[in-house]
């Protein structure tokens, strides 16, 4: 096979130069934003979005207080209901309330 043979040269440095200011930074412009378009989406669009941003935390925060409040309170509840039940399972077995098949059901059971 035959390489086609290109007829375009390299640019010089000023036809470098020419395409850079027709071409390439006219399309930079509409790409980037300048330091006053920065300034002001920062001021207004950013700091509407952060605003957003900061209450949805301290809704989520307050949830989590809740939450962990409601477990802690939880965690409590249940260590008092597993003393209570070893308090009656004891007296129940103490007294030959239960019989011996029946404790060790409820031992199965690994309530405490």
């Amino acid at each position: 096979m035959k390489k086609k043979k290109s007829n375009q040269k390299p640019l010089t440095l000023d036809e470098l130069i020419e395409y850079n200011q027709k071409v390439l930074f006219p399309f930079l412009e509409e790409i980037f934003l300048t330091k006053k378009e920065f300034q002001e989406f920062k001021n207004k669009e950013f700091q509407g979005f952060k605003n957003e941003v900061l209450t949805n935390f301290d809704a989520i925060q307050k949830k989590l207080d809740v939450l962990l409040t409601e477990k802690t309170i939880r965690e409590c509840r249940e260590r008092k209901e597993k003393k209570l039940w070893k308090i009656i399972i004891k007296a129940l077995k103490e007294h030959r309330i239960l019989s011996q098949k029946e404790l060790e059901e409820i031992a199965k059971l690994e309530i405490f």
